[in-house]
């Protein structure tokens, strides 16, 4: 094989292999053992946008990413993960972030949130810390169906500030009525309050009866 017949042999493979690239599944199943991104949409096949994954910089404002219509995201942004339902209107997510002062003070927090239809969070997991202050726990929040009205704390079940455990079940306007509680030091009690927050009855009873 000569010098001029080994180039157009070279030049035919090259070919070939650049039209097999070109029509080889382009949906296929990829492996990487590293990657670094600033964003990843996990997409339907119609391309409907159900998780995003991201940084800071590039999270999404909430709104319905069918329609295009998003409002500002109130506080700081923080990267983490959001997800969409079918109508494309945003339905939970994560966040996470921290932020640390010269003087060593710092606060950090990450939330797990599920949103009602139509509406916002109606279930979370939190973490808040500043310094030595942290509260830990689960919150049922209800979520009202007309637009004006507030949203109200129904259940929290948790650690809190005070470094006690405990749990709280409030009514309908978030009005605290079912208190249980175990303090640092293992001391429980149960209390019951009224509309108005002043304690009805209190187990064990503090004034030494049963």
């Amino acid at each position: 094989m000569n010098v001029e017949t080994a180039r157009e042999v070279k030049w035919w493979l090259v070919l070939g292999v650049v039209g097999l690239a070109a029509f080889a599944p382009r949906d296929g199943k990829q492996k990487f053992r590293e990657i670094d991104v600033e964003r990843i949409n996990v997409v339907e096949r119609d391309g409907q946008v159900k998780m995003v994954i991201s940084n800071r910089e590039r999270f999404p404002d909430p709104g319905n990413v069918v329609t295009g219509k998003f409002q500002k995201r109130a506080g700081l942004k923080s990267p983490g993960i959001t997800f969409y339902n079918e109508k494309g209107d945003e339905c939970g997510g994560l966040i996470y972030g921290s932020k640390e002062e010269a003087d060593g003070k710092y606060v950090a927090g990450s939330l797990l949130a599920l949103d009602k239809y139509n509406g916002d969070q109606v279930m979370g997991m939190q973490y808040e810390e500043a310094g030595s202050k942290r509260v830990v726990g689960l919150h049922v929040w209800d979520q009202p169906d007309a637009e004006q009205a507030k949203a109200s704390q129904r259940v929290f079940i948790g650690r809190s500030m005070d470094r006690s455990a405990g749990m709280t079940l409030s009514d309908a306007n978030g009005r605290v009525r079912i208190r249980m509680v175990v303090a640092p030091g293992g001391e429980a009690k149960l209390e019951f309050l009224d509309e108005a927050g002043k304690v009805l009855q209190t187990l064990p009873d503090s004034r030494g009866g049963h």
